[in-house]
């Protein structure tokens, strides 16, 4: 294998890879890196079993060929070089770049193929609409694998609109776009899929393809190919939550004063060995009442509000509605009924996105 390649893209290429390719110690092939030239094109595959990710580029072949290698040591040598253009060759068990060589592995048992066929195409959709969907909702996905039924941001296609919905157990958020789908499906997609995949295309600009074959969910732009597995397991019922609420108390709040006042509450919030987090809210007449201590610190802040409904008094995890909170541009609306029972957080009267947020347990 022979081939030059402009060393700006190989850097992208290889921190691309990166992302996705994890030591496998009973097979460590996996944890390689394909590259394969051929007749003016270089294809680069990799497979962490849950996800496939493959790439093309076109180039200056001289000997067609294919290697397997783990590509980190490489990229931290390739960022160093001052030279535009950057010629990787191989021979015997050596894969020589510029002036460094780099040990092969052994090709044998790397999995065939990892491009399946786009079975049904369900949408395009503008990598931006993607990336900032995912960004506003997987806050609240949870965050282990303990429990990959909630691992996940479930998204739900329908003609008229595309959804997302994440939720930890103790906090739900919804979204609602006005993409179009040509079949209607759900899928829920594991958080480390939605990671990688927004570091790819955050600053793509052409649509993307979205398709699927069997517990696959595949992603198609220029001359790449994403593969992930979705998660089976049953996703929370989550349309009864959303659904038929009706509260007794409202409050709006300007966007700026608020966020300022739960950043500031939440530097003490944080450091509370008794309640991580916690604060308690007190919403009367036309102030809101925020106040949170720990062992270090306490601290209050106030709010002007409009208000609808009785004076009350809350607790809350003042991080989980701060993460909400900086997702949004405008007026806040909280909605709620009693200090047990849930929260429902907007946008003004925006439905499109919406959070629901269970209390703490209130502390006199």
């Amino acid at each position: 294998m022979n081939f030059n390649i402009r060393r700006n893209e190989l850097v992208e290429i290889f921190s691309e890879f990166i992302n996705i390719l994890k030591d496998n110690p009973i097979k460590p092939i996996i944890s390689g890196l394909k590259i394969e030239s051929n007749s003016g094109k270089v294809t680069f595959t990799g497979t962490n079993l849950d996800i496939n990710y493959i790439k093309t580029v076109y180039c200056e072949t001289i000997e067609d060929g294919v290697v397997i290698f783990k590509p980190n040591l490489a990229l931290e040598y390739i960022k160093l070089l001052d030279d535009e253009t950057i010629n990787l060759s191989s021979k015997n068990d050596i894969l020589s770049i510029h002036l460094a060589e780099f040990t092969l592995l052994y090709n044998d048992n790397f999995p065939e193929n990892l491009k399946l066929p786009l079975v049904d195409e369900i949408a395009k959709i503008s990598p931006q609409e993607l990336y900032k969907s995912f960004e506003r909702t997987k806050f609240s996905v949870a965050p282990s694998t303990e429990n990959l039924a909630i691992n996940c941001i479930r998204t739900l296609f329908r003609e008229d609109r595309i959804s997302f919905v994440s939720t930890d157990s103790y906090r739900l958020t919804y979204l609602k776009t006005d993409n179009k789908s040509l079949l209607e499906k759900d899928f829920s997609i594991p958080l480390e899929s939605v990671n990688i995949l927004c570091k790819l295309i955050k600053d793509l600009n052409e649509d993307i393809t979205i398709g699927s074959n069997g517990e696959n969910l595949i992603f198609l732009w220029k001359n790449t190919y994403f593969l992930t597995k979705v998660t089976t397991l049953p996703f929370p019922n989550f349309d009864a939550i959303l659904c038929g609420n009706s509260f007794s108390k409202e409050m709006e709040f300007n966007y700026n004063d608020f966020k300022s006042a739960l950043k500031k509450v939440l530097t003490v919030a944080r450091t509370s060995n008794e309640s991580k987090n916690g604060a308690i809210l007190e919403f009367k007449s036309k102030k809101l009442s925020i106040s949170a201590s720990s062992g270090k610190a306490k601290i209050n802040q106030k709010v002007d509000m409009i208000k609808n409904g009785d004076d009350f008094k809350c607790s809350l995890n003042i991080k989980f509605l701060f993460e909400f909170v900086e997702n949004l541009n405008n007026n806040v609306f909280i909605k709620g009924n009693t200090s047990s029972a849930m929260f429902e957080i907007t946008e003004g009267d925006n439905s499109s996105y919406k959070y629901i947020l269970m209390p703490l347990a209130l502390r006199d």
